[in-house]
């Protein structure tokens, strides 16, 4: 969609949208909704077949739980935030691909860890329980892990594709208050 003032974003998706507020059909129309809807979806099953199996009050598998749900909450912000174009109208600094490669990055990391975690508790309880919950929730938590990887790698390139702001001789010459500053040393000179 073009800004306010008829501009367009450089390496944003862009498309009109036919409701007053919202945009519903923009997680199925955009590559960038499909893969929210992919990652709420595996994220989701993440935290809540490791929340069902019966020993998931442990530490070991409370940080898998309490990022997972981190992770979805802040995927269904983003997707709300899209859908009613809220996200359009945030300043520049909010919306720059780099804290979107970092968040990714960050959530990525936090995956691998927490699934790691969980699949190496995966044989320690196997004769006690059914393991398959934790089999499970670990495939999935390594499945997020990818998806947010890639994400991010997606957010690298966003950012590698904006134009970069370049300096004239003349812009920085410009004649300004600064020219008729006087260092305190030339001072005591005089």
């Amino acid at each position: 969609m073009a800004g306010n003032d008829g501009e367009e974003n450089p390496g944003q998706q862009t498309r009109e949208w036919s409701g007053p507020c919202c945009d519903v059909l923009w997680i199925v129309a955009t590559k960038e909704g499909w893969i929210k809807l992919i990652e709420a979806t595996v994220t989701f099953l993440t935290f809540v077949i490791l929340a069902s199996f019966p020993a998931s009050s442990m530490k070991e598998f409370e940080y898998l739980i309490f990022v997972a749900t981190a992770v979805f909450i802040f995927v269904v912000l983003h997707i709300i935030l899209r859908m009613t174009h809220v996200f359009e109208k945030l300043p520049e600094v909010l919306r720059h691909p780099i804290l979107g490669m970092g968040g990714c990055f960050l959530a990525s990391l936090a995956l691998l860890i927490g699934s790691a975690i969980v699949f190496a508790k995966w044989k320690e309880y196997g004769g006690y329980y059914s393991v398959k919950e934790l089999e499970a929730s670990a495939i999935c938590g390594f499945v997020s892990t990818g998806l947010f990887f890639c994400e991010g790698v997606y957010f690298f390139f966003l950012y590698r594709r904006l134009p970069r702001l370049r300096r004239t001789e003349e812009s920085m010459t410009e004649k300004g208050e600064a020219d008729v500053f006087v260092l305190p040393s030339s001072n005591a000179a005089n």
